[in-house]
């Protein structure tokens, strides 16, 4: 009741507004669900390290801390969330205040991609329960450049159990399509890289929800896009729409298949 009084209290402010030391795509360990993850205190630590070798000249400080975070016992889950998303923010930030060049943070964010895979498939591995009725298809709009945010996403679904099949290099397009009529999905994710892409997500939903054949996948939007303006992807139709992988990973938990 005092919110709805005092909206100036309860309004999301802009991400140029929030101190970088409050800013949760930062510092997710400030969330009080994503603070309880196990492991969360030692892969913060690793934050500043990695930032250092995906910068570093010289290629053997990524593949040393690779092979490091291999051999830690940190859930991939958490890594995920609290060390690879918040470093692969901080990368952002530092193109958008010049504090590092094209070629500095184009090189950190292959490394950064090459780590998480890595790491994800190599997990994968070891994940013992498998879920076949959990089926994820990762997917982004055409021409989308952020491409880690879908790598993240994979990684935390696959340490829970899911079978995940797409990602990167998967398109809003007639293959995407055809993946899902040959195959049961019970969750179809699109990483939305501009807000002009509104309409290619929009469409892609009508037909989804309008066959037969695909209309009981749920369908989670989610990326740069979603985060920069929520409400302009709230109403499209989508049954999820997420601001980060933590909360995808929540809601598609709770939702019944």
């Amino acid at each position: 009741m005092v919110g709805a009084g005092h909206p100036e209290l309860t309004a999301r402010p802009d991400a140029k507004d929030i101190p970088e030391e409050f800013d949760l795509r930062l510092h997710p360990e400030l969330d009080p669900v994503a603070r309880q993850m196990p492991g969360t205190e030692k892969a913060t630590r690793y934050r500043a390290a990695l930032i250092r070798s995906l910068i570093d000249a010289d290629p053997r400080s990524h593949r040393d801390l690779m092979e490091e975070l291999q051999r830690s016992d940190v859930p991939m889950q958490t890594l995920a969330i609290q060390l690879f998303a918040p470093v692969a923010a901080r990368l952002g930030n530092l193109w958008c205040t010049d504090e590092a060049d094209f070629m500095q943070i184009a090189v950190a964010s292959t490394r950064l991609g090459m780590i998480i895979n890595h790491l994800s498939h190599t997990s994968a591995k070891l994940v013992k329960e498998r879920r076949p009725d959990r089926r994820l298809l990762l997917a982004r709009t055409r021409g989308t450049m952020h491409t880690i945010g879908v790598s993240i996403v994979a990684t935390c679904f696959r340490d829970m159990g899911w079978e995940v099949d797409g990602g990167v290099e998967l398109e809003v397009d007639d293959s995407l399509y055809e993946k899902l009529l040959k195959a049961r999905y019970q969750l179809l994710g699109i990483s939305v890289g501009q807000v002009s892409d509104a309409t290619q997500c929009s469409d892609a939903i009508r037909r989804i929800h309008a066959s037969p054949m695909t209309r009981r996948t749920k369908v989670a939007i989610g990326g740069p896009a979603v985060r920069l303006q929520p409400e302009t992807f709230k109403s499209l139709g989508a049954d999820i729409v997420a601001q980060s992988a933590l909360e995808v990973m929540q809601m598609a938990d709770a939702m019944h298949y």
